[in-house]
């Protein structure tokens, strides 16, 4: 390791370690590469605040009782380090105090980490929940305790879809404050500034430099346990342009629905069911296809998948037959919130 420094270096020296290693902390060791202590980069800076001296040994202000880990911990051991002494970077050491690594939280709460991306639509107002989104963003609505965006990241985080995009714009602040760089929710998250709304597919050209390979899409309003993996392949083994998840909706006809021909009737069904496919609100796309979608207007995904179709472009169906709930309506959001109780009838992750 290029991070390592005996006590009798100096500040300077370390500074230019810090410089080349690029992590912000150095492992202070002696001759027999036991641990001594770590030195940061906010060290020196108090230092050199207090009157320290580039030519001083970083004996005095290195901190000599560092938090580290054994070589042999487990990762749920590591993991609770972190989090119990809030630090962003431990020491590993083995059986006689060696050291032998530095490990990044990163590296611990993030999971195996896939290459697509995952951009959800979260900027909307969401008028049709009425006083309930007066103060907070939609998404941001609380189910089983936690905002629904936070079930959203962790469903595609479970499945190592730990790249988010996450579009904003109505009170956007609370989403960013809250979630921050995704770090604490294993995850590496990155916000899309919509100045005006843009609809549920305008912002993705606004992600366009980060979107090379296939990627999802997804209302910020969704509510599912849905396998993001097994959708993800079924795209890319399919070779469709865009995939469109899907839910079968049946609707109940409260009367008594008449055929008829001319001043005939030809038939009689008493409050028919209808049978519907429609949009799940999840979607998997190629990224050629932001080449349709125009730069600052507000243009629907819907808008998207009709270029699509007129082009002769593929568009695959895949069934949502997991968990599934738009949260429009208070009706639904309520719903949610019961649904959540049963364990065996929604299977989300929780912390």
């Amino acid at each position: 390791m290029n991070i390592i420094l005996k006590e009798e270096d100096t500040i300077e020296s370390a500074l230019k370690a810090l410089d080349k290693g690029a992590r912000g902390i150095l492992l202070v060791a002696d001759d027999n590469m036991k641990l001594i202590g770590t030195l940061t980069d906010g060290d020196i800076r108090r230092a050199i605040l207090k009157g320290a001296k580039l030519c001083d040994s970083i004996k005095n202000i290195a901190n000599h009782s560092p938090v580290c880990v054994k070589n042999n911990a487990t990762k749920e051991e590591i993991k609770n380090t972190f989090i119990k002494h809030a630090i962003n970077q431990i020491p590993v050491v083995d059986i006689e105090n060696r050291a032998v690594d530095l490990i990044n939280i990163n590296d611990i709460l993030i999971n195996e980490e896939k290459e697509n991306y995952v951009v959800i639509m979260a900027g909307g107002l969401g008028t049709r929940l009425g006083y309930l989104t007066k103060e907070i963003p939609k998404p941001m609505l609380q189910i089983g305790g936690e905002p629904i965006l936070y079930h959203i990241v962790n469903n595609f985080k479970k499945y190592g879809f730990n790249k988010i995009l996450i579009s904003v714009n109505y009170k956007s602040e609370i989403i960013e404050n809250y979630f921050q760089d995704g770090t604490a929710y294993g995850t590496r998250i990155k916000y899309i500034r919509e100045e005006k709304r843009l609809g549920t597919a305008g912002g993705i050209k606004l992600a366009e430099s980060y979107l090379d390979k296939p990627f999802f899409v997804t209302n910020g309003d969704i509510f599912t346990n849905l396998n993001m993996e097994n959708m993800m392949d079924f795209h890319l083994n399919n070779r469709f342009d865009i995939t469109i998840g899907t839910r079968s909706y049946m609707y109940s006809v409260p009367y008594g629905v008449i055929e008829k021909d001319g001043l005939e009737i030809k038939s009689l069904k008493e409050k028919p069911q209808l049978d519907f496919t429609v949009s799940g609100g999840i979607y998997c796309l190629n990224p050629g296809l932001i080449d349709y979608i125009p730069e600052d207007t507000y243009f629907e995904i819907t808008e998207l998948i009709n270029i699509c179709l007129e082009k002769g472009l593929r568009v695959g169906n895949y069934e949502i037959k997991e968990y599934w709930m738009d949260i429009g309506k208070m009706e639904d959001y309520k719903r949610a919130n019961e649904d959540i109780k049963d364990r065996d009838k929604i299977d989300v992750e929780m912390k």
